[in-house]
């Protein structure tokens, strides 16, 4: 009976340290986020919820709306980014799809690009054109704006790998 209480307590132990190694990372990586703010005219079917970056990284999260008048499937959403001094440092085109009209549909941005401040938003038609700039965007900056889901899986791979070894 004192070994199952003595690895009980040990089982406990290794939980509540995860929590705790897990609630420190989340409160540290959060509280190096500032806001950025929009430079250019935020369309009206848009709406930008959080817009944050680090010295490194940044994330932009917010909702996109179809109306009778204007309906968005189809059309692309260009997210700009810009740094401190005004220079371009990125462009990624998301592609609206399934939107139900008057329901607002989630989009998120992250990407991977140093002392951003500002951030442009437009919806563009889908053409020819659009679509030859979104393949050149993508091969142009596919290492600054990630996948942003990955990271958060390798982050608790690695921290459930330095727990077990």
């Amino acid at each position: 009976m004192g070994r199952i209480k003595t690895f009980a307590k040990y089982v406990l132990l290794v939980v509540g340290l995860y929590i705790f190694t897990m609630l420190c990372t989340y409160i540290g990586l959060n509280a190096t986020y500032k806001n950025i703010h929009d430079i250019g005219e935020l369309p009206n079917q848009v709406t930008i919820h959080l817009a944050q970056a680090t010295a490194v990284n940044g994330r932009i999260y917010g909702e996109v709306t179809s109306t009778e008048q204007n309906n968005l499937n189809g059309k692309y959403i260009k997210v700009g980014i810009y740094t401190k001094t005004g220079n371009f440092a990125g462009t990624k085109y998301l592609k609206i799809e399934d939107t139900k009209i008057n329901e607002p549909k989630k989009f998120a941005v992250y990407f991977t690009a140093e002392n951003i401040e500002s951030y442009t938003i437009e919806v563009l038609e889908a053409t020819e054109e659009t679509e030859k700039d979104v393949q050149n965007a993508m091969d142009l900056f596919q290492d600054t704006f990630t996948n942003e889901e990955l990271k958060t899986y390798a982050i608790v791979t690695l921290i459930l790998a330095l727990i077990l070894v």
